[in-house]
């Protein structure tokens, strides 16, 4: 196959040519990691503002001294390279203390979603075989449920940030820790950039969250590619964090552009709409990032005097629909959204320099390739050699990531799963890409927009749902045969809400009231399915023993054709209820808060 490399506009020449620049600079030095370069930032610029969080701050020398004190506690503990320390935390300064720390000892941190609960929550610890655990006060009940489950030496289990003074067991780290030693540990200097820094958890498309391999390198290079090359962010800004540290986004793209070059991370511990505008004037934030649900939630929040005269002016992100975009770009007079798309366990990401709103970018990332699926099967077309046909433009394809030797990419701490994801004789015999399972739409002059995640996948709330895993805790329900859960649109909201439809037994009785109760124990809430559809027709099975869902994402919620009972989840009262004409017209016009 004869490679055709595509014409650059002159800001993706201008673009590729500061990310160049920056790689240039952090392969001249390949020992190189968060520590090291947190220790420098202390070295260089001790007193300017590294972090803000509430009412308090921290200088880069502060912030230093505080990742000391963890780094010389896990050292005198025994902790050596490669042992994963999991982290199970909302958003805090401990949260960047802590995983700075470890990475100064090239340990790993593994960054626990703490919206997980039982099983996933579980096999999330399992996953990665920690030699200690750190959990907060606020993630304390849940961790408690299950750590009988996990069979771990007590001592080796700490708590911080018990502010509500929950019991417990467990050492308290801030008090072990406050006396010990605020020096640069040695080891720090050992460090390299092809070392593991995190363990980002991500859904993926089957089964339970899966272990993202982060290495420095990688950090490095999405900080330089999306946060310096991207979107110029340089020592002067006051980078604000809303969502979760445990996201790539947060953690793997914004914070190592902040370290890379010395601005200011503000962080918050929970996003709220309606204090995000109160914050950015408090902090005097001058960058932000979000999810394609954040702007909606702000454009849906009453008038506020703290939206004018802000001193926000560039916000990174992925998953900003067209009309949502031109409505928050007017209202609060943002100059840069910056649109990207990447996967976290990803090598390569297309970027919207143009800022052309509802686009992603333009196809010319070499190795990430658009290829055409039956969209009822998901399977590949193939040509009349047997391999893969590249989308033209007007055609929803699969995005597809070329594997090359020598390449960063890691994939997921369980090789295994790495190599599900694998498909070969693409384009050529034997070589490799790695399936996405998302679909984009191409458009003229290589422009793509995103269209979906296909099948097993949708993406809610910011977060990417299996639908396998939510259908496996369904099953697990008394009363229920089989579900089969989707994903389905509803008007101005971002995403795809999640939809079940259950077969159930016959000889169980089924208690909606006992099954939201059930919902509640076993799901965080953005897995939530927001409608359940009681089928009384079987579920269909087609191919390899495999539900068929087509019908059912179609039909969606439409109680005008639908003749099944459905309900709906009601966020304020945590109880499903039956979706009557009225509510179903109040949800189609946007009354109902979903």
């Amino acid at each position: 196959m004869t490679l055709i490399m595509p014409t650059y506009t002159p800001k993706e020449a201008e673009f590729y040519g500061r990310f160049g620049k920056e790689m240039q600079k952090a392969l001249t030095n390949p020992y190189q990691s968060i520590g090291t370069s947190i220790e420098e930032l202390a070295k260089n610029i001790p007193s300017k503002n590294a972090l803000l969080y509430q009412d308090s701050s921290w200088t880069w020398n502060e912030f230093n001294e505080e990742s000391n004190l963890i780094a010389n506690h896990f050292l005198n503990s025994g902790l050596e390279p490669g042992n994963t320390v999991a982290l199970m935390l909302e958003n805090s300064p401990e949260y960047l203390f802590y995983t700075t720390a470890i990475n100064k000892l090239q340990g790993i941190s593994a960054l626990i979603n703490f919206n997980l609960r039982k099983q996933a929550l579980i096999h999330s610890f399992q996953l990665v075989e920690p030699r200690w655990i750190i959990v907060d006060g606020d993630s304390l009940p849940y961790f408690s449920e299950i750590v009988e489950d996990l069979d771990y030496p007590i001592e080796n289990i700490y708590v911080v940030n018990n502010l509500k003074k929950k019991s417990h067991d467990f050492n308290d780290l801030q008090t072990i820790t406050k006396n010990l030693s605020r020096n640069n540990p040695d080891i720090t200097n050992n460090s390299i950039l092809r070392q593991t820094a995190f363990y980002i958890y991500t859904s993926g498309t089957t089964g339970l969250p899966k272990a993202c391999v982060m290495e420095n390198f990688k950090l490095f290079t999405q900080g330089n590619f999306l946060g310096i090359a991207f979107t110029e962010v340089d020592i002067n800004d006051i980078v604000y964090i809303p969502t979760p540290l445990y996201h790539n986004l947060a953690i793997g793209v914004a914070w190592p552009a902040i370290f890379r070059t010395g601005a200011a991370i503000a962080i918050r511990k929970r996003f709220s709409a309606s204090e995000y505008w109160r914050d950015i004037h408090k902090f005097q934030a001058t960058y932000s990032i979000y999810v394609g649900e954040i702007p909606r939630y702000l454009l849906n929040q009453p008038p506020s005097e703290y939206e004018k005269n802000h001193t926000l002016k560039k916000m990174l992100g992925l998953g900003l629909r067209k009309e949502i975009w031109e409505k928050f770009k007017s209202r609060f007079q943002i100059e840069h959204l910056y649109e990207f798309y990447g996967l976290t366990e990803g090598h390569r990401s297309l970027v919207n320099l143009e800022e052309i709103p509802g686009m992603i970018g333009r196809l010319t990332q070499a190795g990430l390739v658009l290829v055409k699926v039956n969209p009822e099967t998901g399977n590949f077309y193939r040509n009349e050699k047997g391999y893969c046909v590249k989308c033209k433009p007007g055609d929803i394809g699969m995005v597809l990531l070329k594997i090359d030797k020598g390449t960063f990419f890691k994939g997921y701490k369980d090789q295994e799963k790495t190599e599900d994801k694998f498909i070969q004789d693409v384009f050529v015999k034997n070589d490799t890409y790695f399936n996405t399972n998302d679909m984009l739409m191409l458009h003229d002059d290589l422009w793509v927009s995103f269209a979906d995640r296909f099948g097993d996948t949708y993406r809610w709330k910011g977060e990417n749902l299996s639908t396998l895993e939510i259908e496996s805790i369904l099953n697990s329900y008394p009363s229920i045969y089989m579900s089969a859960v989707y994903g389905v649109s509803i008007p101005n909201t971002e995403g795809r809400a999640g939809m079940a439809a259950i077969n159930l037994k016959p000889s169980l009785k089924f208690e909606i009231v006992d099954f939201s109760q059930f919902i509640l124990d076993v799901l965080p809430s953005y897995s939530i399915p927001v409608f359940i559809r009681i089928c009384e027709d079987e579920l269909e099975i087609t191919g390899p023993y495999k539900i068929k869902k087509t019908n059912l994402r179609r039909e969606a919620y439409d109680i005008e054709i639908i003749s099944d009972i459905i309900f709906l989840w009601n966020q304020q009262d945590r109880r499903y209820i039956f979706l009557d004409n009225d509510i179903y017209h109040e949800l189609i016009n946007g009354q109902f808060k979903i």
